[in-house]
């Protein structure tokens, strides 16, 4: 089983999107059965679904502090056939505190990932909060591999670096990390500074930086706030068109015997 985590330290580099709607392109087009991770506070993952997290209870903050939680009673179905859904809300925001004295704290979503039932889902996709804490850590253990989406602006590529750097101590520290999978530039607008930034990933990650750039896209912003993926809302959209090659890239790149 895959296990994907999307990952940048900057907020708004399109985490949630490419989890959701590569999610959603996998259980519609390959016919998998995906789970989602939602590890942001904001429950963004879900409200993108349609689902309304606000006071939802149990969330993934239950899997993560009791380990006799069956993974069942807390994944929810979505409108879309074989993608389910660990939703967040802001009851998320207490876990560092509860866990700060255990010393497998940054590794509560490992075990979980763990705990998922032999054959339940071919992958599961982590959504990570947009800041460097316990959780990030958290995902960066339980993920197999590692998609950074990168906004082509200073700021999210400042982000990128210091994804790599955590990668780097993480592989120093204990010996393994995560695979870097794939680099995606995300809400390219045709500037200088876009093109600069973009010339500039292309020389760092001549393997791993995706074949598609992501657009800025006003109907990906509509479909999230209409509580859809952009295949169910949009279809034919240039943003639709990017996400499922983006979506087709990533499975292309599946590890030998994956």
């Amino acid at each position: 089983m895959r296990r994907i985590a999307f990952i940048n330290e900057k907020g708004g580099t399109c985490k949630t999107t490419l989890c959701v709607n590569i999610g959603a392109w996998l259980a519609r087009e390959k016919g998998l059965r995906v789970l989602i991770a939602d590890l942001d506070t904001q429950g963004h993952a879900g409200k993108a679904l349609g689902i309304d997290v606000r006071g939802l209870a149990p969330t993934i903050r239950d899997l993560l502090l009791d380990a006799t939680l069956p993974v069942a009673a807390v994944a929810r179905p979505t409108a879309l056939p074989g993608l389910d859904l660990l939703p967040a809300n802001k009851e998320l925001a207490a876990f560092p505190v509860e866990v700060a004295g255990e010393a497998d704290r940054a590794d509560k979503l490992r075990a979980l990932a763990a705990r998922v039932p032999a054959g339940a889902y071919d992958v599961v996709l982590f959504d990570s909060p947009p800041s460097l804490s316990l959780v990030t850590e958290n995902v960066m253990r339980a993920a197999t591999e590692i998609v950074i989406p990168v906004a082509l602006t200073y700021l999210a590529l400042d982000g990128c670096a210091e994804i790599l750097a955590s990668l780097e101590r993480m592989r120093e520290d204990r010996g393994e990390a995560p695979v870097l999978r794939m680099v995606v530039p995300t809400l390219y607008r045709k500037t200088q500074l876009a093109e600069e930034i973009l010339a500039k990933l292309r020389e760092r990650f001549p393997e791993e930086l995706s074949r598609t750039v992501l657009g800025y896209s006003v109907k990906i912003d509509e479909a999230q706030s209409h509580g859809k993926t952009i295949f169910e809302y949009a279809p034919r959209s240039s943003g639709a068109v990017a996400l499922a090659a983006l979506a087709a890239e990533l499975w292309e790149r599946a590890p030998a015997g994956a």
